[in-house]
Order: structure tokens, then C-alpha cells, then sequence
């Protein structure tokens, strides 16, 4: 396999979204601005120290929302930015990253000695063990999840909230971001997520479903801070455009979410392009307008390698 280097964008200062202070779209649809709404506490993001390891949980309870190429392009974004980025696939479904990246195995192993999520759940494997280092792009490793995993939601046997929160604990692995793919439902699988701990990113399709599923998403996300160490970092807007539901969504995530960020990322047809070409969108098009929304998320939640603090 032949590896993709990511490179930085150099994104002129007119196609970047505005970042602003206000917490609340005002204007008509038609004239909807796509900006960056910023908490009142916002103080910029800090690079990654020497030995510093960050933990993002991109997490909905349902399907289409955009979890899984938030978790790619964000990670395209950071290995761009000199990280090493990790990514655990907790989605057990065919189309999911694991499929997307193509991890690379031993060569001559039998698939099923291959090393995956589930083999951690059940205490088979260390993250690391079943951490691949090479997919396709280069500084962006997996932890792969296969159809099988979704065996652990019904298992009695696996019952360990904290399973995988140790198993980062334990990781020696030389990953500077762990960026979790969660799956689309609340079970098991997507507890033992949120019970890691770390910086949450909310994806939300613009859609009327979408909204209707917002209210019981914020109920749970709180649910989850009374029990473990987790934070709203990051609503992320896909598909986002100059409608009402747009509007509507973004000023209900700027509610429930006070304290993060409020992200539109607009929509485009290399969005859904560039999965048939089993390409992350910034490989396909690093001028895509969806690209460089990501990019600049990316930016706003971690500074670049050795940027001043």
C-alpha cells in the first residue's frame, strides 16, 4: 500500500468561516452567514505538549448524523497538522471507518486472528495490540471494528463500563489524539464511550428527524457527566445550508451545548463523492467547501504542532 501523506491546507482568509462570540442566528434563512459561534469562556486552542495525549468522543444516538466522517475528516485534519492521530472504530458496521482506511495486517494472518475492538471488550487484547499503523493515510492509525463486535451489547459477559477508559490509560502506543467513532444507538458500546472520558463532538444532521432527536441526545450526553469526566467541545453542523432547519438546529445546539463550540460544516457533492472512492473529502478535494470547514474545526479545537501557545 501506498501511503497518503497529509498536508496542511493553505486556506485563504475570505474562505474561512468567521469565528464570533454570539450564540444565535438571527438573520432569514436566505441570508443565513455560516460562522463559528464561540462560548463566552472561548480562549483559543493550545498544541498538543511532548507526552500529552487527547481524547475525542464523536457521539449521537442516531444513524445519518455524520459521526463517521466527522471522526475521518478530523483526523485527516490533525495528521495534517504533525499529530498522530488514533482512530477507534466503536461502529461494527461494513460501511464504517474500519472498511474506509483499510488497516493493513501481517501479512499471511487469517482474518479471524485479526485483532479488533471486540478482543479488547473482552479482555483478549490490549488497545495497542489491536492498534494498526498503517492504513491509508500515513500518522492515522485504527482500531478496526468488524459486524462481529455487536455481539458485545448483548453479551452478559462483557460488562466492564471502564473497559476501554483503562484500556486508553494502559495504551503505550506513540498517539498524540484518540478520536472515537461511537455507534448509532445507545447500548453498551456507546456507554462504554462516553465512559472514557474526554472532549465530546456532537454531530447533527440538518434535517426535521435530526431536530426531533436532539432533545433526548442532550439528555443523555448529560446523563453521561454525572457519571464520568466528559465535556461538550464541539457541535458540528453537517450538511449545513441556507434553510430554516439550519437555523432552527444551530441555535438549538448553541443552547444546549453553552459552553462549546457551534460548527457549520456546508454541505457538498464531495461529501458524498468521496466515500465511493474510499477517500477521506480532503484527499478527494482539498478545496472542497466541506474540506475547509473541517480544517478549520480541527484548528479551533487543537493548535498545530509546535504553533505558540
Amino acid at each position: 500500500m501506498v501511503q497518503v501523506t497529509l498536508e496542511p491546507l493553505k486556506i485563504p482568509d475570505r474562505l474561512r468561516m468567521p469565528a464570533v462570540f454570539e450564540r444565535e442566528w438571527t438573520e432569514p434563512a436566505n441570508k443565513l452567514r455560516p460562522r463559528i459561534l464561540l462560548p463566552a469562556a472561548f480562549t483559543g486552542p493550545s498544541p498538543i505538549a511532548p507526552g500529552e495525549h487527547r481524547v475525542f468522543i464523536v457521539f449521537n444516538r442516531k444513524g445519518g448524523a455524520g459521526k463517521t466522517t466527522t471522526t475521518l475528516e478530523l483526523a485527516c485534519a490533525w495528521a495534517a497538522m504533525g499529530y498522530t492521530v488514533r482512530i477507534i472504530d466503536a461502529d461494527p458496521q461494513d460501511a464504517g471507518l474500519t472498511g474506509w482506511l483499510a488497516p493493513v495486517y501481517p501479512e499471511g494472518l487469517d482474518p479471524k486472528h485479526r485483532l479488533t475492538l471486540k478482543n479488547v471488550m473482552y479482555g483478549e487484547a490490549g488497545l495497542d495490540e489491536a492498534t494498526y499503523y498503517t492504513t491509508r493515510y500515513k500518522n492515522l492509525y485504527i482500531v478496526p471494528s468488524y459486524e462481529d463486535c455487536a455481539v458485545v451489547e448483548y453479551d452478559p459477559a462483557v460488562n466492564g463500563e471502564r473497559t476501554l477508559r483503562r484500556a486508553i490509560k494502559r495504551s503505550e502506543a506513540p498517539v498524540d489524539i484518540t478520536i472515537v467513532d461511537c455507534p448509532p444507538k445507545v447500548g453498551k458500546l456507546s456507554t462504554f464511550t462516553l465512559a472514557i472520558g474526554g472532549e465530546v463532538l456532537v454531530p447533527s444532521q440538518l434535517s426535521g428527524l435530526d431536530k426531533k432527536s436532539n432533545e433526548p441526545l442532550r439528555r443523555t450526553i448529560a446523563d453521561a457527566q454525572e457519571e464520568y469526566d466528559v465535556r461538550v467541545r464541539a457541535a458540528v453542523l453537517t450538511a449545513w445550508g441556507k434553510t430554516i432547519i439550519s437555523r432552527s438546529v444551530g441555535n438549538e445546539m448553541a443552547e444546549h451545548y453553552p459552553d462549546a463550540l457551534v460548527c457549520p460544516v456546508r454541505r457538498s457533492v464531495d461529501a458524498t463523492t468521496a466515500p465511493d472512492e474510499n477517500q477521506s473529502i480532503r484527499e478527494y478535494n482539498k478545496r472542497s467547501t466541506t474540506t475547509r470547514d473541517f480544517d478549520q474545526l480541527g484548528h479551533m479545537l487543537v493548535a498545530p504542532r509546535g504553533a505558540a501557545e
